[in-house]
């Protein structure tokens, strides 16, 4: 079955909010964790909360799925940079648990979207 393009974009931009808010805030900050450093809840977080909240807006049919594509970029994008850096690491079941913490704010954020985008096609 074939996606609608507005579904891959839509997937393109959550892939791309995910693994960006991860790398910005660990390049420019200190930590090698980026949600270590507190610019991760100034930054980063918000970008993915204000992103969910747009793709719920633009994209209301499932806005699930927008926030398992950017939590699962993130979660695969952390992983792969802590492979490369470290080999596997033994952290990364808790820091699983973490990513699903994450996604509930932002998943409430997309059904918020989701309902705004609804009231105002109305």
């Amino acid at each position: 079955m074939a996606r609608a393009p507005s579904d891959i974009v839509a997937v393109a931009v959550a892939v791309v909010a995910g693994v960006l808010s991860w790398d910005l805030v660990r390049l420019l900050g200190e930590k090698r964790e980026a949600w270590d450093d507190p610019d991760y809840w100034v930054i980063a977080f918000p970008l993915m909360l204000f992103t969910a909240l747009l793709l719920g807006f633009a994209f209301r049919d499932r806005p699930w799925r927008w926030v398992a594509a950017m939590i699962g970029a993130q979660a695969a994008w952390a992983l792969l940079l802590s492979v490369i850096a470290d080999g596997a690491p033994n952290l990364f079941p808790l820091g699983l648990l973490m990513f699903a913490l994450l996604a509930l704010p932002c998943l409430l954020a997309a059904y918020a979207g989701k309902m705004l985008g609804e009231r105002a096609a109305e």
